[in-house]
């Protein structure tokens, strides 16, 4: 499918303004998120993370310098873009020293903005990559999955802005589980999604090699009827983790009503991090079988010292009654 270029968050209290970026920027691909105000922003930030942030300076309560602190707290890697018809000195450099983006004076040219909001999506973007490869590190400091999951899901749900993500593997006799969620869940819900992802995956009995992301409301027609439609989830990622055509399981992660869908952004860090997912859980399992081997060998060990000690035992005797 086509995900969207990226999230866009416009705040103007002008209609007119308001209604021309959502309509520019819905036809280049974003997915676009309007507030009528910066109370309205706070309250749509409360719920939501996005890319790019376009707000008015001037608005009455909470002006385009409140929104910038707001999403600054809220979700440090966004980045703002502040339109001002007239802007102060002042104005300006607390803007950029509070971490905006850039400014652009009204009236505008629409092209410039375009490519200003091109610009700081790509800053957007590099900014999560460098932070997902620095925070990734991590999963590498342990060879227990128990203590990988949580930093994983951790680490998911921070890269894509999703509340549920849950790790499905194949167990020995190709029996997918639940390893691993976000959420707690009753075992209903559990084989539900089991369900759901071995259908989504039925083609031939073969498992799913490449990612898939739909919207609930409107799936693809070869997935048939969707398991999760009548569920509060909007938008579904499932992504296979795989490594050298070896595959160990699924990654879900859904974002529910409210919430923006699946961007480009989203699928391309998720594919950098679950390969280091599916080397992590290699090494987990080659662990696992390693401390086996050393367990089995011990016991070997002992076996051998213990027939020793009986053939000691034996041979004195032997000697004793010759």
């Amino acid at each position: 499918m086509l995900y969207k270029k990226g999230s866009i968050l416009i705040v103007d209290d002008e209609d007119i303004i308001r209604n021309l970026l959502m309509s520019e920027f819905s036809k280049l691909g974003y997915e676009t998120i309007s507030a009528i105000n910066g109370e309205d922003a706070l309250n749509k930030l409360n719920t939501e993370k996005v890319q790019i942030v376009i707000t008015d300076m001037k608005m009455p309560k909470f002006g385009g310098l409140d929104v910038l602190k707001a999403v600054k707290e809220k979700s440090p890697k966004s980045e703002v873009i502040i339109i001002t018809g007239h802007a102060t000195v002042e104005e300006a450099l607390e803007a950029m020293k509070g971490g905006a983006y850039d400014f652009i004076q009204k009236p505008f040219n629409i092209d410039e903005l375009i490519a200003l909001v091109e610009k700081a999506l790509e800053k957007n973007e590099l900014n999560i990559m460098l932070a997902l490869y620095e925070s990734s590190n991590a999963i590498f400091s342990s060879l227990d999955l128990e203590d990988l999951f949580p930093i994983m899901i951790s680490l998911l749900k921070d890269v894509t802005n999703s509340k549920d993500v849950s790790i499905f593997l194949f167990d020995s006799t190709d029996v997918i589980y639940l390893a691993s969620s976000s959420i707690p869940m009753f075992d209903s819900r559990r084989r539900e999604l089991e369900d759901f992802i071995l259908g989504v995956c039925r083609d031939n009995n073969t498992k799913c090699l490449t990612p898939i992301s739909f919207e609930t409301k409107n799936p693809p027609e070869e997935f048939g009827e969707n398991l999760l439609s009548k569920t509060e989830i909007k938008s579904i990622l499932l992504y296979p983790i795989i490594l050298r055509n070896k595959i160990f399981g699924y990654i879900l992660i859904t974002k529910s009503e409210g919430m923006t869908s699946f961007v480009s952004s989203d699928i391309k860090n998720v594919s950098v991090f679950v390969a280091q997912i599916a080397q992590a859980i290699n090494n987990a399992n080659l662990y696992e079988k390693l401390k086996v081997k050393i367990a089995e060998l011990e016991q070997t060990l002992i076996d051998l010292d213990t027939v020793k000690k009986e053939i000691q035992v034996l041979k004195e005797d032997t000697d004793s009654c010759l």
